[in-house]
């Protein structure tokens, strides 16, 4: 996104619309085919082996095309129990579906108002959904026995069939099956899953005991629980080297042994987990802000390889709705510092992008981190990179807009500063012609770097006198 309220897509085009249910899977079945579409419910307070191992079997024996994941949010069988913020679940939800293409993770419970019931779930899903996509709803085979007592239980028979996962020591009775589907206009099917006694509440207790969690759930998740110190974590665990120490590009070092972040091992992951961050509309813009990033920097004589990463990742949190995207600034802990962004959430991402990659590339440059950080909001004084990767969001190819052509052509042509000044002036313009907000460090940005402009003037207007 651009400096403004609004980038230069917004200023000659609509945004694509956020995700209604999740950042992967929002378009299902929209070409017409059948469609199978697992829902993986819970409140994964903290998800698991178990939770990702009954998901995948699922999918294998029931030929479902995607599983998405839906914490719960306030789940009414819980409401006397204390659950962990609902945001830190959905993240590490996030963190631990995010290497599996057929898996993602919603967030339409959490942002649910009120107490989180199955039906109002699945009647979201109903009406998003065409007709073609059928829902299969993943739940244990002990819940399954109690599901006629649920709320609105033959709705939940009219919009979804069940699948009952069996675990140790319960499975159950094909007497019991028939009653149910008898009582109740259910459709059920049975899946024996691989027998992992994992549970989140054995995990819970485990942690505030000092025992090891590791190889019980993801990686990414169980940092995530040291690095936010929860269920009792303590920071100065010492007894086992649970945390990884290493980055996800394990395999691409450098000669002093530290992840090459500007290789291309490194750039072809990010790009890769952005797929399947964003949508494809987005996903295409990062790759031509990143190319013409690129390009830029040699015009301009600054770090190609930075450039080019930096671009590619500037829309990093660009998924999240505006509830989303304040709610990431909180789990981040930018709040505080970007209050009087609050009110314009379009700002956010590029802030909580920065946060979040600091978070989990710490060995990131902080110049690349400073330009992510500033592309939405922009800041007096910007580093070379920081104009480059503003000017890149504006004109790189993908971009149809009208009057952008004439600012492609002056690239090299003339000054950095001043190119990124002609983009400024491009998108307020077009921010006043639709009679859109300015926030005020736009108008303190664009004061700076126009008086810039009127010193360089009179400079030369003194030299070419002399």
């Amino acid at each position: 996104m651009g400096l403004t309220q609004a980038s230069a897509a917004a200023s000659c085009a609509q945004e694509e619309a956020a995700p209604v249910i999740c950042e992967r899977f929002d378009d299902l079945g929209a070409d017409g085919r059948p469609v199978r579409l697992g829902i993986m419910g819970g409140t994964f307070d903290p998800i698991h082996i178990g939770h990702l191992a009954c998901a995948e079997q699922a999918r294998e024996a029931f030929g479902l095309d995607a599983v998405v994941f839906i914490p719960a949010g306030k789940p009414a069988f819980k409401l006397k129990r204390d659950v962990t913020p609902a945001e830190q679940r959905f993240e590490m939800c996030r963190l631990a579906v995010r290497g599996n293409p057929a898996f993602d993770v919603s967030r339409i419970e959490i942002d649910r108002p009120g107490v989180t019931y199955t039906a109002d779930t699945l009647r979201q899903l109903r009406e998003h959904y065409p007709g073609n996509v059928s829902l299969f709803f993943i739940t244990g085979a002990d819940a399954v026995c109690s599901i006629l007592k649920w709320r609105e239980s033959a709705a939940i028979a009219s919009m979804a069939e069940l699948i009952a996962a069996t675990r140790p020591g319960y499975a159950l009775s094909e007497e019991t099956r028939l009653t149910i589907e008898q009582s109740g206009n259910f459709r059920i099917h049975m899946l024996e899953t691989t027998g992992l006694a994992v549970s989140s509440s054995d995990l819970r207790a485990r942690v505030r005991s000092g025992r090891s969690i590791r190889y019980l759930t993801m990686q990414q998740v169980l940092d995530y629980i040291a690095g936010h110190g929860l269920y009792g974590w303590k920071q100065d665990r010492k007894a086992v080297r649970e945390v990884s120490e290493v980055g996800p590009d394990q395999d691409n070092r450098s000669e002093l042994g530290e992840v090459d972040v500007l290789g291309d091992a490194f750039y072809q992951a990010r790009r890769e987990q952005l797929k399947h961050r964003v949508k494809h509309k987005r996903f295409e813009h990062s790759l031509g802000v990143s190319e013409t990033a690129a390009r830029m920097a040699r015009v301009y004589g600054q770090d190609e390889r930075l450039a080019r990463l930096a671009g590619l990742l500037h829309d990093w949190d660009k998924a999240y709705d505006d509830e989303g995207i304040r709610a990431r600034a909180v789990e981040l802990g930018v709040a505080e510092q970007l209050a009087s962004y609050m009110d314009m959430p379009h700002l956010l991402h590029g802030p909580t992008a920065a946060a979040a990659l600091a978070r989990e590339f710490p060995e990131l440059p902080s110049s690349l981190l400073q330009a992510i950080r500033l592309h939405t909001t922009g800041a007096v004084g910007m580093s070379p990179l920081d104009l480059i990767v503003y000017v890149a969001d504006v004109i790189e190819p993908t971009r149809d807009c009208p009057g952008v052509d004439q600012l492609r052509d002056l690239v090299g042509k003339v000054e950095l500063e001043e190119l990124f000044l002609e983009t400024l002036a491009y998108v307020i313009g077009n921010l006043i012609e639709r009679r859109k907000l300015i926030h005020s460090d736009t108008v303190t940005v664009w004061n700076h770097y126009v008086a810039r402009a009127q010193e360089r003037g009179a400079s030369n207007d003194v030299k070419g006198s002399k």
